[in-house]
């Protein structure tokens, strides 16, 4: 019921946060970025512009060993790709990407709704719809006009969109009422079942994004997390000993 009335209420008992106060605007940038390459598959143009503006500098970079890591290797993948960039040597991406997103193959499921017990399905749905009131005009621009409501890339630029209007409070409450209740686990089964090295970097970044985002809006809104140990943390931030790269699980 608290939750509920925060998102029907939105920024009103709040107010907005600059961006520059908080020193989220290049977070919004990374979510934006980010949500690009959950919502379409690579094309030449997208890696290009990446190879012009690599992961480990500007706004996706993050000064923690995962984001490195993963930046490091997206990065890696992008300096291998021949000097143009064509749609045939995008083949393997393209695959990948399909496999990820479209044919449930590495039971990643990019869509909030699997991720959710049954009985909660319904209200997730609807929490969702509540937090689209006032950003529909960004929401439905391409890509993410043809995606479902609960893709990840849809509540990225979601959460892109609050921070752009300084809500960093709601942004704290649709992070723990959205994203982080299953876009870690998305992005962990995408980073140790996928085929490609450069999908296992981009879930990680998203994972770390998020993790960093939702510390730092803690911060400034005096909103901390609960009930968290170190071993919640560690999970969180890919730290007990194994980095995660691309695989052929089976399972």
């Amino acid at each position: 019921m608290v939750l509920e009335t925060a998102e029907r209420l939105g920024a009103a008992n709040f107010p907005a946060t600059p961006l520059e106060d908080a020193g989220l605007r290049d977070s919004a940038e990374a979510l934006r970025r980010l949500a690009f390459f959950h919502a379409e598959e690579p094309t030449p143009a997208l890696l290009a512009a990446l190879r012009q503006s690599p992961a480990g500098r500007g706004p996706l970079a993050l000064d923690r060993d995962d984001a490195l890591q993963a930046a490091a290797l997206v990065d890696e993948v992008v300096s291998d790709l021949p000097e143009r960039i064509t749609r045939r040597c995008l083949a393997p991406l393209a695959a990948d990407f399909t496999a990820i997103h479209h044919g449930g193959d590495v039971r990643a499921y990019p869509t909030e709704g699997p991720w959710m017990d049954e009985r909660v399905r319904a209200e997730a749905a609807a929490s969702l719809q509540r937090w689209r009131t006032g950003l529909e005009t960004e929401l439905r621009r391409a890509p993410f006009d043809r995606l479902p409501d609960d893709h990840v890339a849809v509540e990225l630029a979601l959460l892109a969109s609050l921070l752009d209007r300084g809500r960093a409070a709601d942004a704290v409450r649709f992070l723990d009422r959205h994203p982080l209740r299953w876009v870690p686990n998305f992005c962990s089964r995408v980073a140790t079942r996928c085929r490609e090295p450069f999908f296992a970097g981009i879930a990680i970044l998203t994972n770390a994004h998020l993790d960093h985002l939702r510390d730092r809006l803690g911060a400034v809104c005096n909103m901390p997390r609960s009930g968290e140990d170190e071993a919640d943390i560690r999970r969180r931030r890919w730290t007990e000993g194994r980095f995660p790269r691309a695989c052929t699980c089976e399972s």
